[in-house]
């Protein structure tokens, strides 16, 4: 076998000691037939393996090239079965690709976007009333010694879903498997065949998971839940997608950037450019935008400054009094309503700029110094940062859009934390209202909404709605962003 492989590397590149059969997309090695196979987006090992009606180790042992994984883009070979006949009745792949040409050399080329077909809208059952729900949940858990606390109360989260529906008359049986994001773990999971069971799969969390699971399924109309994930690579009409998409995003905000406001950007030397280019994005002219470079300066640093300004002025030399980088009151002077982005990247500099905001406001307002009306749209990614003084978001009016948000002032809210914790010891996460969601929304729409794959309605199991839109691939994604607003008063309200 090592002979082999060392034989299909040479041939890969320099295309010499071959003949070829009739068929293009075939090759003869050693006396063996190959298929010759240009990868396309989307395809994985075992949706070849499956096609190809071999394993996934037959395909991994005749490519030396797959030690760093199956990329778009790559010409492997692919042990061909001799019990296949060569006829129109196999399977049609839904990808277009280039036909292989007939003889196999080392090329560099640009790997050129493939159109992927619409798949056809899958036509899901729905269960009776006497059916108990059979549910496949399939989450990272981690290991004894290193459990995922995200995940588990993701799983936690779920179970609790999972006793209200049975509190309304609504059963399921559960199957848990932990991935662990390990290949080998999907790919035992796809060998037992368990899943071609359920009514319903949640999971796996990771998109490169999600192929193969959903590959495996092909055939049975059973709905796929990506709870977490943005989806890019699967065309799969069978999915559902509970993360709004990104382009959807700033739909609740445009009106900020329309042209009637003054726009002031903030910016440092670690930039968060996913974050700036959507601002960006939505920006139609320039000039109505200012842009101000964030240095930090120690309040000592700012002091002694000022007191040799004061020395020269009072010799009467001429002074620069261009104000210090990290001094925001310039920006906040005027009358033009205005919205500040802060592109920044680094805890410690958004700390720093929204602290500096809030100083000069009430410094401008001890002074009857006219300060321009303003909020803060901020990114929610400050989510992530664990240090950061919360306070100072109520402080600056921000205003943050989110995937997902839970206010714990809110009814529903109070009575989940108050269960997660007398069943749990602790309090719970966003992770864990993502779960129960997950539980409720999807279990419960087994038996009825699931048929029309629960377009037209909105649906909001505790406080985040789902409104599911079918794309251009045929997955199903929910729409709604939240914008958050965080008051003056302390008190957070939600669009």
């Amino acid at each position: 076998m090592r002979f082999k492989r060392v034989i299909c590397a040479l041939i890969l590149v320099l295309g010499t000691a071959l003949y070829y059969a009739k068929a293009q997309n075939e090759v003869l090695i050693d006396g063996v037939k190959y298929h010759v196979h240009d990868v396309v987006r989307g395809e994985t090992l075992y949706s070849l393996a499956r096609y190809y009606g071999v394993t996934v180790n037959d395909i991994k042992e005749a490519n030396e090239v797959l030690a760093d994984g199956l990329k778009a883009g790559q010409r492997i070979i692919i042990p061909a079965k001799t019990d296949i006949k060569e006829d129109d009745s196999q399977p049609k792949r839904r990808a277009k690709h280039n036909t292989p040409q007939p003889v196999l050399e080392e090329r560099i080329e640009e790997v050129v976007p493939v159109e992927v077909e619409t798949p056809r809208v899958a036509k899901f059952a729905t269960l009776s009333e006497s059916q108990r729900a059979k549910v496949a949940l399939l989450l990272p858990l981690g290991s004894e010694d290193r459990p995922s606390r995200n995940y588990l109360d993701f799983y936690r989260g779920f179970m609790l879903g999972l006793d209200s529906l049975r509190r309304m008359g609504i059963s399921a049986n559960i199957t848990l498997y932990n991935t662990a994001h390990d290949h080998s773990r999907i790919e035992d999971i796809v060998t037992s065949r368990e899943l071609e069971q359920a009514d319903l799969v949640v999971g796996p969390i990771y998109e490169d998971e999600l192929l193969p699971i959903a590959s495996s399924l092909e055939g049975r109309n059973v709905p796929i839940v990506s709870p977490l994930a943005n989806l890019t690579m699967i065309a799969d009409s069978r999915v559902f997608q509970m993360s709004p998409a990104p382009n959807t995003k700033l739909d609740k905000v445009q009106t900020m950037f329309d042209g009637t406001k003054r726009v002031v950007i903030i910016s440092t030397d670690n930039v968060d450019k996913e974050f700036d280019a959507e601002v960006r994005g939505m920006l139609k002219d320039t000039s109505y935008v200012v842009e101000h470079k964030y240095i930090y300066e120690h309040p000592s640093i700012i002091e002694k400054r000022e007191k040799e300004r004061e020395k020269a002025r009072e010799a009467g030399l001429e002074v620069d009094d261009t104000p210090s980088p990290s001094d925001m009151s310039p920006l906040l002077r005027g009358d033009k309503e205005t919205v500040i982005v802060i592109t920044a990247n680094n805890e410690i500099e958004v700390d720093r700029i929204l602290a500096a905001i809030a100083s000069a406001n009430i410094a401008l307002n001890a002074r009857s110094q006219r300060v321009a009306p303003f909020v803060i749209f901020g990114n929610n990614r400050w989510n992530r940062f664990p240090n950061l003084d919360r306070a100072i978001l109520f402080t600056n009016d921000v205003i943050m859009l989110s995937s997902y948000h839970a206010r714990r002032s809110d009814v529903k809210i109070r009575r989940f934390d108050a269960r997660f914790v007398a069943e749990f010891g602790l309090l719970p996460s966003l992770y864990a209202y993502r779960g129960y969601d997950a539980a409720v929304l999807f279990v419960s729409s087994l038996y009825g909404a699931i048929e029309n794959g629960m377009e037209g309605g909105v649906f909001m199991p505790l406080l985040t709605p789902y409104s599911f839109v079918r794309d251009e691939r045929g997955v199903l994604v929910n729409k709604h962003w939240v914008k958050v607003n965080y008051n003056k008063d302390f008190t957070i309200t939600t669009e």
